[in-house]
């Protein structure tokens, strides 16, 4: 609680002095080992299933990471599990208590390298209801050409509720100051991702505020 207060009269006092708020925010970078020991990997195997995962610097180019291994939906031991199907895998940014707070913005950001395949993109908020981790997962599609760098920009409004993998039919607002965790995914099974290796590079995630902006340029 006296944390919460702190974060809270912390960016209070930010936006005293500081009224206009900068057009973007940088979230996070790849550069170096530090920056990658804020995020963790994660896959199917912890349910049975056989994908794979790593992240990892990149000198290609250099101050970039590579977000990749083997997409699989089969299962290890089907007759020991009651999953017969699987296939996801992912990176979370590392929870530390303290929030992400863009409600000033309209748009988060990625500059990535593509692979041709289709992404999600995942914010983890806080529950407007009770506050605290939650299994509340924002997700939107993260489209990225293959073999070059771009930079995709998600509109927070296209970002859906989801909760445990299944859409939230009711409409919610998105806690946009109560941003706990930012990730990046592979899932949907064979029809949307086919099995096989992936590799995503990554450079940056921002924060941005764009009236008019497009999904990419």
């Amino acid at each position: 609680m006296l944390k919460r207060f702190a974060q809270a009269t912390k960016q209070y006092l930010e936006r005293v002095q500081n009224p206009i708020p900068p057009s973007e925010k940088l979230l996070f970078t790849f550069k170096t080992e530090k920056d990658l020991a804020r995020w963790s990997t994660f896959s199917d195997q912890e349910f049975g299933g056989q994908s794979e995962a790593s992240l990892a610097l990149s000198q290609t180019p250099p101050e970039t990471a590579c977000f990749s291994g083997q997409y699989s939906t089969e299962v290890a031991n089907p007759s020991g599990t009651r999953m017969k199907r699987s296939g996801f895998v992912g990176i979370n940014s590392v929870e530390t208590g303290e929030q992400l707070d863009i409600d000033e913005y309209d748009h988060v950001v990625f500059r990535v390298h593509g692979d041709g395949r289709k992404y999600i993109a995942n914010l983890r908020t806080e529950n407007w209801l009770v506050g605290g981790r939650s299994h509340d997962v924002w997700q939107a599609f993260l489209f990225a050409r293959k073999g070059q760098w771009q930079t995709v920009a998600i509109p927070l409004q296209h970002f859906l509720l989801t909760w445990k993998g299944q859409l939230v039919e009711q409409k919610t607002e998105i806690n946009a100051k109560r941003v706990i965790s930012v990730g990046v995914s592979l899932a949907g099974g064979d029809a949307l991702q086919p099995p096989g290796n992936f590799n995503l590079g990554l450079e940056w995630i921002k924060a941005e505020r764009r009236v008019h902006g497009l999904q990419e340029k």
